[in-house]
């Protein structure tokens, strides 16, 4: 048992599959360190989301939001490289734990970074949703409804934006997600 744990310790798994690995084991973790993954996870995301917009912006012609999507994700990356020890892929989440503990000063980092990003998220809003060459560009184009989206298996921001209120966070909450806001 405790040979197994070490090796799949040491392999790069994504959440998923150390969830798995927790739940065949019967592996339970702490308040504290579902917590932390979700605070990871969810910095993860909030990076994945920046880069989405940032390279949605550069396709559209908008390179003040590319460059300010990439920037953004740098505070972000950051973030996870002073928690994690590494940028991406950083294989953190440990069946039965975690790498590490948060390091000292990591939680003010991330205060302050909450602190920045709602501004910042409304001059990604001023700067494209609300640009009129932006809604030019993208109204009526590429548009699918619930049904169009569930035949071809979108999931995530593009499935609730067609009207879907589906968030697995939510709707089979995992990491304690049916607690938070």
């Amino acid at each position: 048992y405790t040979d197994r744990l070490d090796y799949l310790a040491g392999m790069n798994m994504d959440l998923g599959w150390t969830l798995t690995v927790e739940k065949l084991m019967g592996l339970d973790v702490s308040e504290r360190t579902r917590h932390l993954r979700v605070i990871v996870c969810e910095l993860n995301r909030i990076a994945s989301h920046l880069v989405g917009l940032a390279t949605f912006g550069m396709e559209m012609g908008a390179l003040t939001g590319m460059t300010n999507g990439f920037r953004e994700r740098e505070l972000v990356l950051d973030l996870l490289e002073e928690i994690t020890g590494l940028r991406m892929d950083h294989a953190y989440v440990r069946p039965g734990g975690l790498a590490q503990d948060l390091p000292e000063g990591a939680v003010e980092h991330i205060r302050e970074f909450l602190k920045i990003m709602p501004k910042r998220v409304a001059d990604f809003h001023r700067l494209l949703t609300g640009q009129p060459i932006w809604q030019r560009r993208l109204k009526d184009v590429g548009y699918r409804d619930v049904t169009g989206c569930l035949a071809l298996g979108v999931t995530g921001p593009i499935l609730r934006a067609a009207g879907l209120p589906w968030d697995m966070r939510k709707t089979e909450p995992y990491l304690g997600y049916e607690t938070y806001d």
